[in-house]
């Protein structure tokens, strides 16, 4: 991981700059793709203030702290990136595992198991054109998404009604409908 270092308002002894690039080559524990970070520490009266800026391979994380000496604000700061990595991370491997119970289900379907829920499968989808399918969302008022399968396409398709009231219809590319 690149690493930058700047002072601003002072200077810091080197073994305080060693503790601090020491703690955020730390986080790679929590989250392995950290590609770069920015490590700024200032001083304003008797508040010593550490801030960093965490870039990973497809977000920024940012935490600051102040305390009243520079190891506290550093540790407090590293604290803050350490849990939201954490939770960046449990959020990437529920979205992973979500897709993968997705697949799961879709194989099971076009396989003829029984392991996919009924309701999940394409072929329990309303079949309509698109025309029917947005006439539908705008005469039942308590729908407000319509998930078919487009008789003209046999593709997948999502009507839904925004705030306004006007429906929009997008295809969902999650499920490919195969010949049965």
């Amino acid at each position: 991981m690149r690493m930058t270092f700047s002072v601003r308002h002072g200077d810091v002894p080197d073994r305080l700059r060693q503790h601090a690039e020491s703690e955020v080559e730390g986080l790679s524990k929590y989250f392995d793709r950290l590609v770069e970070a920015d490590i700024i520490l200032d001083q304003e009266g008797h508040r010593h203030i550490a801030e960093v800026r965490i870039h990973t391979s497809t977000d920024t994380h940012f935490a600051a702290s102040a305390a009243d000496e520079w190891r506290k604000a550093i540790d407090a700061t590293v604290d803050k990136l350490r849990r939201q990595l954490k939770r960046h991370k449990g959020k990437l491997e529920q979205r992973r595992s979500t897709r993968d119970e997705r697949q799961r289900a879709l194989q099971g379907s076009r396989d003829g198991s029984e392991s996919a829920p009924a309701a999940a499968t394409p072929q329990a989808w309303d079949r309509l054109s698109r025309d029917e399918a947005v006439a539908r969302l705008e005469q039942q008022s308590g729908e407000d998404v319509l998930v078919f399968v487009d008789v003209t396409d046999e593709a997948v398709k999502i009507a839904r009604r925004d705030g306004a009231g006007s429906v929009s219809v997008v295809e969902a590319d999650v499920y490919e409908i195969g010949e049965r």
